[in-house]
């Protein structure tokens, strides 16, 4: 390949990374000025998906689907990705915004077994290796005893890896012969749906300062459509494993963003299980005897944060 297009596919690649690592820090920012999770989602969904529609249709026309799967789509956004971005972003109300990152990164871990579980994909002497070393820095990451970590914060993380990891393995059933872009505008639309009927049963925040909604609109703009859109482009540059490594620094820049931001700071243990957690994770998805079809038809479809 081309040096020049595959340095831009990295390029592209890591501004996808950046802009996904930044989710969890606007969201403290916007909590932290009164808005509330409905108002939040409800409004970083629907722009998504009223760009991902715009440019849908001017690249790839009408949508021709068949029912099963517009209902698996809309299930997939409205419960599954919605699920998994409020769990997400609620869980740094509780922990710091660093924790939350490493702990919504074992979802390779649950990946794995699930997809095994599932027959998707067997056991391997390399998924072993990487379930034993991401346990290992989870237990570091979390402490033995849990002493003074929020018990409710540690759940929602952890809540929203699972449901992560559910959806990208229902994705590799379904989302294989979609567009990316169509199933993103499909999935934004839904979780968009969820949040309003949420905001309107809940009720909404409008009433915000203008630095606030500029956090919401980050959120939509960086962490949904930018991110989006160059992680699509990279892969197509540089090929899914690539880009999916490349997208594994994504809780390290979240931490670094978090300590310059919040002066938050993991202890050296946290730091070694990060480590850990992060490493077991390219063990176990990447480093495979076969490739991973898993990674290889839901990495463009499953990021829209």
């Amino acid at each position: 390949m081309n040096h020049t297009l595959r340095n831009r596919g990295i390029l592209l690649t890591i501004i996808s990374t950046i802009g996904f690592s930044t989710y969890p820090i606007f969201g403290k920012y916007v909590f932290s000025g009164g808005a509330n999770l409905s108002t939040t989602l409800f409004v970083r969904f629907a722009l998504a998906a009223l760009f991902f529609w715009i440019i849908s249709h001017r690249l790839e026309g009408i949508p021709k689907l068949k029912a099963k799967l517009w209902i698996t789509l809309i299930i997939m956004g409205a419960i599954g990705y919605a699920s998994m971005s409020g769990l997400y972003l609620l869980s740094v109300k509780f922990i710091p915004t660093s924790l939350a990152a490493l702990l919504l990164y074992t979802y390779p871990m649950i990946v794995a077994v699930l997809s095994v579980i599932s027959k998707q994909e067997t056991f391997s002497k390399y998924k072993i290796t990487g379930l034993f070393i991401c346990s290992a820095g989870l237990i570091l990451v979390l402490g033995l005893n849990l002493k003074g970590v929020n018990l409710m914060g540690i759940l929602l993380a952890i809540g929203a890896s699972v449901t992560y990891s559910l959806y990208i393995v229902a994705a590799n059933f379904v989302l294989k012969e979609i567009s990316p872009l169509l199933s993103s505008a499909v999935i934004a639309s839904s979780a968009a749906v969820t949040y309003g009927l949420i905001g309107v049963a809940s009720g909404f925040t409008w009433h915000l300062s203008s630095t606030t909604w500029l956090g919401i609109l980050g959120i939509a703009f960086f962490c949904s459509i930018l991110a989006m859109l160059t992680f699509f482009y990279g892969v197509k540059l540089i090929g899914p494993t690539s880009a999916s490594v490349i997208s594994s620094l994504e809780p390290i820049m979240t931490i670094a963003f978090a300590a310059l931001f919040f002066q938050e700071r993991l202890t050296l243990l946290q730091s070694l299980g990060g480590i850990l957690v992060i490493l077991g994770g390219l063990v176990t998805v990447f480093n495979s005897e076969k490739p991973s079809p898993l990674r290889e038809s839901t990495s463009q479809p499953t990021y829209i944060d």
